[in-house]
């Protein structure tokens, strides 16, 4: 069971993205999160979004943000309504744009899974919060 929980619906759309980065940031700020823990979590969330919104949306959908905080672990999660499209990682070249959200989600996230069922499909991400002091 979480120990902290945020939700929230926003629109599919790119430009929303900082806006919901912005109040997660002061959300997780407030549950105690710094440094190089924030910054992961912050990079993971951003990145979850943009792919729903990019690649598992339809212009008009809504798309549901989630962040909870778990054992000390934050686990970000972005629900989008295509299920039919699975997560792809791909090899990319170092001049193309894009195409590197998931290689750097996993390379932030302790976990990840993708769910798919009932019209929809949720992303989510484990993302670890060292104390100072703390192994990696």
């Amino acid at each position: 069971m979480p120990l902290r929980e945020w939700e929230s619906s926003v629109e599919a759309d790119l430009a929303s993205v900082p806006a919901v980065r912005r109040v997660v940031s002061d959300l997780m700020a407030g549950w105690g999160w710094t440094g190089e823990p924030l910054d992961d979590a912050l990079l993971v969330f951003s990145e979850l979004v943009a792919n729903a919104v990019v690649h598992g949306a339809r212009p008009g959908d809504r798309i549901t943000v989630r962040v909870q905080e778990l054992d000390g672990d934050c686990r970000i999660e972005v629900v989008d309504t295509r299920p039919d499209l699975l997560l792809a990682t791909r090899a990319t070249d170092t001049a193309e744009e894009g195409g590197r959200g998931l290689l750097l989600v996993r390379a932030c996230a302790t976990d990840m899974a993708v769910v798919t069922g009932r019209g929809q499909k949720r992303v989510w991400a484990r993302v670890r919060n060292c104390s100072p002091g703390e192994a990696a």
